[in-house]
């Protein structure tokens, strides 16, 4: 069957190395399993952009909103059909372009409606979709597109079928929106594209079914043509010296120690093409196995049950090549490394595989900022990553949404509604390791139980939604989860893979000491964040009122620094408001809430304080008095449905004077 397979996309790439004349499904479904093409910067320089769901309260990272969540209900505007129905328009571009994923969770609002709404894909203008089916049956393989181009993963789906325009493109929904994320390209005007048509995919069925098969196949290892075996002792290194100019096709290594998962983060790979080096990652991170032997299977790189790591990234070079491997742990490491070669025309076009490795000591939750995965200065095209967590305590760790900024980007091309969404599965319950998956382009590779308590590795690779850039690139994922407190740290490790052509620098240098480290185990993160809460008091699952950023105040109201209590505040702050006449109004709004909530507010007293009417997503609560000593006052406010998966907690001033709110309480 595999022989069947290579002979039939062989004979499918014929022609396809160079860049396609007219930009078709055809040519788009065969440089999607055309490894080499990857390698190849574009002829025709297409941008990869983004259309999502994402907060639209984020505008600047110096304006309030910037981490803002509830990213499931936006769009670019709601508008009226022909038939006097109402769409909310997902994505829209004036090509020409091309679809190239799709992702969108598969829960509409609550995770008991798995119906959801239909998406509707109009091209070139036309007042008829081409495509109006049901949307999650549409990227779980459930409609005309089967698996693995189209597939469930978990409580979500994901689409890769290409779907090109000549002259525009727009994607709605016929209920209101919910969590979606739409990559496409983007061409330079006057490029040749044949614009997608049912007649022609269902004339295609022979060429949809290969690529098919060739994706549900993955990353596969061959003997190799260049094998190698040794033990290499601490502090000592093997190499494979290629000396003639080609590229190297597949690469399959086999570690084994006293320690294995140790020697996973501590034996460095290194590649080094044409006397730059592009590649410093430890084996086991390189191959989505930071801590330790997780079988996984991908289109180009896999983990197999006996421990044997194949990449299957084409790596070319124009004259020679090192591929070597540095022991930098405490015990013997004995390797296997298969490599295996092929021939190759160097061109102008042609770029050097990178993957570059960031790992930091424990790092906070709070206050939220932009964690850097890599930034590039040079040409290239982004292929994908890998992210790496060791959350020390039960829920949610990845609440971050990537940032992706390209060349000239002062907003993010790329903004996205969530880590979990981005590496295309979704929330909406605490995962597991049920949750676990592989497919061709995205795997949860590693989900700890219980409640993702321990380490947790999830992974993304780009072909037809790689990311070209002429002049730079700068990746970034928000460092958020759940518990929004100063003292809470996650522990990440994180690879980045890129091709780029020659003279190209990142800001990911070689980190030989945290790669000798012994690997952090649960227990320390513990214990390290045990210590740090003993500096500072924390109220156990508190969301902070000082740390939300959803506040909206009338003019009018100020914020104060804080006021003094008797006892202490939780995380030693509150946000505090002083109000100079009656009727004026605080909102604030809880975010990502997807069932019935619980709501419990801790506000301070003291002898400055006002008479407040407290309202919940517009209904009236209670009146509270902060007239007294100076105290904390826990005021409960009962149970809740959640309106567009938030509560909106409103504060009326009725006597003037202040407004304390220390944290919220939400089960």
């Amino acid at each position: 069957m595999r022989k069947v397979l290579l002979i039939s996309i062989l004979l499918l790439s014929i022609g396809v190395y160079a860049q396609a004349e007219e930009v078709t499904m055809q040519s788009l479904l065969r440089e999607m399993v055309n490894r080499e093409q990857l390698a190849e910067f574009p002829t025709i320089p297409f941008r990869t952009l983004q259309a999502s769901s994402y907060n639209r309260a984020s505008v600047s990272p110096n304006l309030p909103g910037w981490f803002a969540d509830s990213d499931g209900i936006w769009c670019i505007r709601e508008e009226t059909n022909k038939n006097g129905e109402t769409e909310w328009v997902l994505m829209e571009d004036d090509g020409p372009g091309a679809i190239a994923k799709i992702w969108a969770v598969c829960f509409y609002y609550t995770m008991d409606n798995k119906e959801g709404a239909n998406v509707k894909i109009y091209l070139d203008g036309e007042d008829e979709p081409t495509i109006n089916c049901n949307f999650f049956a549409f990227v779980q393989g459930r409609a005309f597109v089967k698996p693995p181009l189209s597939a469930e993963t978990c409580r979500a789906g994901n689409i890769y079928l290409p779907i090109p325009y000549a002259k525009s493109c727009k994607i709605t929904m016929d209920k209101k929106v919910f969590y979606n994320i739409i990559n496409y390209r983007h061409y330079p005007k006057g490029t040749s594209v044949r614009t997608f048509s049912m007649d022609e995919y269902n004339k295609s069925m022979s060429l949809v079914d290969s690529v098919n098969q060739v994706l549900a196949e993955g990353c596969v290892a061959s003997p190799g043509n260049i094998n190698k075996k040794q033990t290499i002792k601490p502090g000592e290194s093997m190499s494979i010296n290629l000396k003639k100019g080609g590229a190297i096709s597949m690469m399959s290594i086999i570690l084994n120690s006293a320690d294995t998962a140790q020697a996973l983060r501590s034996t460095v790979l290194k590649a080094t093409f044409d006397g730059e080096q592009t590649i410093w990652s430890p084996v086991g991170d390189f191959f989505n196995n930071g801590p330790g032997y997780k079988a996984y299977r991908m289109w180009e790189r896999a983990v197999e049950d006996d421990g044997k790591m194949i990449c299957r990234w084409i790596m070319p070079y124009r004259k020679n090549a090192v591929i070597s491997l540095e022991n930098l742990g405490k015990e013997d490491v004995t390797v296997d490394m298969s490599l295996e070669t092929e021939p190759y025309k160097w061109t102008s076009q042609t770029m050097y595989f990178h993957s570059t490795w960031r790992i930091d000591d424990p790092t906070p939750t709070f206050p939220l900022f932009d964690y850097n995965l890599v930034q590039v200065d040079g040409a290239g095209t982004y292929v994908g990553d890998q992210f790496t967590v060791l959350n020390p305590a039960e829920g949610w760790w990845g609440e971050g949404d990537e940032k992706v900024y390209v060349d000239d980007d002062t907003f993010p091309s790329h903004f996205g509604t969530g880590t979990e969404d981005y590496y295309g599965w979704a929330g909406g319950i605490v995962p597991n390791p049920v949750d676990e998956f592989s497919k061709p382009f995205l795997a949860n590779v590693r989900v700890a139980s219980p409640n993702s308590k321990g380490y947790n590795t999830c992974t993304r690779t780009r072909v037809l939604d790689a990311i070209p850039f002429q002049k730079r690139l700068d990746f970034n994922i928000e460092s958020s989860c759940g518990k929004r407190i100063s003292w809470f740290h996650l522990h990440y490790s994180v690879n980045s893979y890129w091709y780029a052509k020659p003279g190209a620098v990142s800001n990911r240098k070689p980190l030989p000491e945290m790669a000798a480290r012994k690997t952090m185990t649960l227990e320390q993160l513990e214990q390290f964040n045990d210590s740090c809460k003993l500096s500072k008091y924390t109220v156990p699952n508190a969301i902070e009122a000082e740390t939300l950023v959803t506040y909206q105040v009338d003019n009018g109201v100020n914020q104060l620094e804080g006021q003094k209590i008797w006892g202490n505040l939780s995380n030693d702050a509150e946000k505090t408001f002083t109000f100079d006449a009656i009727d004026k109004v605080v909102n604030v709004s809880l975010t990502e809430l997807f069932n019935k909530t619980s709501l419990k507010v801790c506000l301070t007293t003291g002898d400055k304080g006002g008479l407040f009417d407290i309202m919940v997503n517009g209904q009236f609560i209670k009146s509270v008095n902060l007239l007294s000593t100076s105290q904390s006052y826990i005021v409960d406010l009962g149970d809740f449905v959640p309106v567009d998966n938030s509560l909106k907690i409103t504060f009326v001033c009725k006597k003037p004077g202040n407004l304390g709110i220390d944290y919220f309480l939400v089960k």
